[in-house]
């Protein structure tokens, strides 16, 4: 990582230590990005026009597995393991969000964020950028960037404050890449007896710039649903896309591909202890499952958890001929066994230490990147080491 960036980060979490402590409005993001307590509640006539806060992460990645790089997001070209033993690359990131509040019913969002990208620089991009029509406080629609809150920690993806885990299970992330897109939302939130049901339907169109390909997706369209009845919490959702895929070395591009996207999950909360699970079903030209489940306890500030996690090998349907990018993505199967801490040391910081053993399938280098040509590592275990300070401000 180049210096500038590491400056400008040591810097900026320096600011927090005192940035914490003193601003008792800062919370924990919700589902469409980083927010104040102001924000949700109605305007008052002493509300700033413009708040700004910010989130990040800095940490590091071990893998004993120097024949491929171990990446935590599909995009990126390198990681820990072949290319370097100890990657700083993946978990460093740092944002700033505007929110901008114009008027009791009318407000904005502008996100910006600089984490490693497939290019491998860190050149900082707009991850949100929309302008919000409240109805109520139950209802409201959004257009321009915003999130796809397939999972329940998609819309926070990049806060690693708002998960316990020192990142989200990869077999699951991987068989959805996609966290946001420019299109349109509608949201409404309502009662039902002791429960509390949230609606949102959104539209859109999104591309992923990766290392090898490029994904193009259109007429995105998704429904998704939340019920809240004491401490459990249900989610579900549904989305369709036309997905094209061009090669970004011949730049041949393969024909469009409709997917379709089933995710359901549930989370039970007592308080001091909590259980966690998510599965999705995507259907493409391939079909093909993903879950996890993870346990947790807190005891005061410290939280240890394990997880489990596995993806299926995809299958395709009769008579259907795959190119040689849709084969080997169908093929990437793995499974990962979890055990971590998470340590609330400060107000508005964490530190986290996770253990992996990763497994992959018998018919692929599952998600490692960067595995030579002549190489088969499959059924092969291997480890993983990380960890990771994530921070408000």
């Amino acid at each position: 990582m180049p210096a500038k960036y590491w400056l400008i980060m040591l810097l900026l979490v320096s600011a927090c230590f005192s940035k914490a402590e003193a601003d008792p409005q800062l919370t924990l993001p919700d589902k469409g990005g980083l927010t104040n307590q102001a924000q949700t509640k109605t305007t008052s006539l002493d509300q700033p026009m413009f708040s700004l806060a910010g989130f990040g992460s800095l940490g590091v990645l071990h893998s004993n597995q120097n024949a491929g790089d171990y990446v935590l997001e599909s995009y990126l070209p390198s990681g820990a393991g072949r290319s370097n033993e100890w990657d700083t690359s993946n978990y460093s990131k740092i944002a700033a969000q505007l929110n901008a509040t114009f008027s009791p019913k009318i407000s904005a969002q502008l996100q910006v964020i600089s984490a490693f990208e497939s290019d491998g620089t860190y050149q900082p991009e707009i991850e949100w950028l929309n302008i919000k029509y409240s109805f109520s406080r139950d209802a409201y629609v959004r257009v321009g960037r915003v999130g796809w809150p397939t999972f329940f920690d998609s819309g926070n993806h990049d806060v690693g404050y708002s998960y316990p885990w020192a990142h989200p299970p990869s077999e699951l992330y991987y068989l959805l890449p996609i966290q946001s897109g420019n299109g349109i939302d509608f949201l409404y939130r309502y009662g039902i007896g002791d429960a509390r049901n949230t609606i949102k339907a959104i539209a859109g169109e999104n591309t992923i710039n990766g290392q090898t390909v490029t994904l193009t997706s259109k007429n995105m369209l998704g429904i998704f649903d939340t019920v809240e009845y004491g401490y459990t919490t249900f989610h579900a959702g549904y989305q369709i896309r036309n997905t094209s895929t061009q090669n970004n070395t011949t730049g041949n591009i393969d024909p469009v591909i409709e997917h379709n996207n089933l995710s359901l999950g549930i989370i039970y909360d007592p308080g001091n202890w909590f259980l966690m699970s998510e599965w999705i079903q995507s259907r493409a030209s391939y079909k093909a499952n993903a879950m996890y489940l993870s346990v947790g306890y807190r005891v005061k500030k410290f939280t240890p958890y394990i997880n489990h996690s596995q993806n299926t090998p995809g299958s395709f349907a009769s008579g259907f001929s795959p190119s040689d990018f849709q084969l080997r993505s169908a093929n990437r199967s793995q499974r990962s066994e979890s055990i971590g801490m998470r340590w609330d040391f400060k107000k508005n910081f964490d530190l986290k230490l996770q253990f992996d053993q990763v497994t992959l399938s018998d018919h692929s280098n599952g998600f490692l990147e960067n595995v030579p040509s002549n190489q088969n590592l499959y059924g092969s275990t291997f480890y993983l080491f990380s960890s990771v300070v994530d921070f408000l401000f």
